[in-house]
């Protein structure tokens, strides 16, 4: 082997090695952006994997993508909290280093865990539901308390608790209400169908599409647990 082409070789293979170090962690951060733009959080991170590293690029595939977002709003709902596993997914790479944008073309699997505070389930309750007033969630042993003040009118209101859960509905997230309370004392529901199931968050706002598996309600937050698989 001549002295030229075992420099060429020599250059190759560092070529090749540095791109697994470099490519990684340039990607990554390419997906990171994009996300930001469909999340508008504004501290999230991408860990993206694929050997050869080179194939990233050259086709857009993956063998896995780890997200992390804090704050990350989805249609009018902000997650402190959002984890997302993508298994064998492929993006157009063109979309993602010329407009920022993430666009999935395929995967395979996806697993999804978002956690939603009883602060911020006040404060879209508040901002979001017609004749709602100053309501306060509490999340406690697997249930929702709601206590607000309803308007009746321009100049009329009364004082209302709603017992019920976070549930899922496919790919959509709403408050199912259980009990209606007027004073303490159980009637029927006089806020009508606006208070009986309320719409939270619809996932097919994020760039893949995943359904909802299981809540939790917990001490403080709900935390909600979706896929998408093939298998």
């Amino acid at each position: 082997m001549n002295k030229r082409l075992r420099i060429g070789l020599i250059i190759i293979l560092v070529v090749v090695a540095t791109s697994e170090f470099l490519l990684p962690s340039l990607v990554g951060k390419l997906v990171a952006r994009g996300m930001t733009n469909a999340t508008g959080s504004e501290e999230i991170s991408a860990i993206v994997v694929k050997r050869p590293a080179v194939a990233m690029l050259l086709g857009g595939s993956f063998d896995r993508v780890f997200l992390h977002a804090v704050n990350a709003r989805i249609d009018k709902i902000t997650f402190a909290e959002l984890d997302t596993a993508l298994e064998n997914i492929d993006l157009d790479m063109a979309a993602l280093i010329t407009r920022r944008t993430v666009v999935v073309k395929s995967v395979q699997d996806i697993d999804l865990t978002a956690v939603i505070t009883q602060e911020e389930l006040s404060r879209y309750l508040n901002q979001n539901v017609k004749g709602v007033r100053g309501a306060v969630v509490t999340i406690n042993a697997g249930k929702v308390q709601v206590t607000s003040n309803f308007g009746l009118g321009p100049l009329a209101s009364v004082a209302i608790t709603l017992e019920g859960k976070i549930a899922g509905d496919g790919q959509k997230l709403k408050f199912v209400t259980e009990r209606f309370l007027l004073n303490n004392t159980m009637v029927g529901n006089i806020g009508g169908s606006v208070l009986t199931e309320i719409p939270l968050v619809d996932l097919k706002k994020l760039p893949f599409g995943v359904g909802v598996r299981v809540v939790n309600m917990e001490d403080g937050k709900v935390t909600i647990f979706a896929d998408n698989r093939t298998k």
